[in-house]
């Protein structure tokens, strides 16, 4: 597995980053001083031996569109995923981000990029980064491999059928005209799907709040579905924000409208998952609502 991963990337491979290090399964954090270089992508880090470590792509690898899919144990939907990403334009690559699945997502991930019958393989790409990592990072992670691949736009989605691959059309064709096009499930015509009640307050009162705290002009501050231009994502440096989880999606608006970026939406049905267990948990939405009044009261605090 680790060696088909290797395979996707192009990197000059420095030599004496390679041989110094004598320990690459720890978990240690580059930022932090933890000894690994900073310009090797976490994809990397399993990897065992320099050799390994210096294979390099035998052709230059030139994405023009990019999904970045995190993912966590989604082995029951991750072909068909795959799958209706790839039909639904020819210009996407899919780029898995796995935080270290128990379950098999990434052998299945490895095998699809690795069927030498499909001629879409070669738009499958899988980055391992062996523990669970949070949302946010995961998707940044996929977005830096992206741009460095030339990508010029960089869609975002779950892994779960939230959100549905036949939106996706819908997304790049509004592109054309914003910066950045959110699939939305409060504009006319979006909605969710085998949501109970409980769900759809919460949903919907978190993006009320969001949206009056922040002054956000869009309806749906914490969806996930989203196609951004590469010129968006690098004047706004939503790269560098550190948080864990899902306030990751109204930080990177806020920081979009405060650009006056031009934000679209488009219509999407959010279907709750058949398969596998959902990440949201009360710690990430605790977390979510502490950033977000943080948020706030800065802005209150500079008059913003």
């Amino acid at each position: 597995m680790a060696e088909a991963a290797v395979e996707t990337l192009e990197l000059k491979v420095k030599q004496e980053d390679l041989t110094s290090w004598s320990a690459v399964r720890d978990g240690r954090d580059t930022a932090n001083g933890g000894g690994y270089p900073a310009w090797l992508p976490p994809s990397l880090y399993d990897l065992n031996t320099a050799s390994e470590r210096a294979k390099v792509a035998t052709q230059p690898l030139t994405i023009e569109a990019a999904v970045v899919v995190p993912t966590l144990n989604e082995h029951d939907n991750i072909t068909a995923l795959l799958q209706g990403i790839l039909a639904a334009d020819p210009r996407l690559h899919v780029i898995v981000v796995d935080d270290g699945s128990s379950d098999g997502t990434d052998t299945v991930v490895t095998q699809m990029a690795d069927d030498k019958a499909s001629p879409d393989a070669a738009r499958i790409h899988l980055i391992e980064r062996g523990r669970k990592m949070g949302y946010a990072s995961a998707v940044q992670d996929g977005m830096r491999f992206a741009l460095e691949h030339g990508a010029q736009l960089v869609l975002q989605m779950d892994a779960d059928f939230s959100h549905d691959p036949k939106s996706l059309p819908a997304l790049l064709q509004k592109s054309e005209n914003y910066d950045l096009v959110i699939g939305s499930r409060y504009v006319p015509g979006g909605g969710t799907r085998n949501w109970g009640l409980d769900r759809k307050i919460l949903s919907g009162g978190a993006n009320t709040l969001a949206r009056t705290l922040l002054g956000l002009p869009v309806r749906d501050c914490t969806g996930g579905f989203r196609c951004w231009r590469r010129s968006l994502i690098e004047k706004t440096n939503i790269l560098d924000i550190k948080v864990e989880g899902y306030a990751f999606l109204f930080l990177t608006l806020d920081r979009c409208h405060h650009a006056k970026a031009r934000i679209g939406e488009v219509p999407i049905i959010f279907a709750d998952r058949q398969f596998g267990k959902s990440k949201m948990s009360r710690r990430i939405i605790l977390e979510a609502m502490r950033v977000l009044f943080n948020l706030w009261r800065k802005r209150l605090w500079n008059h913003e």
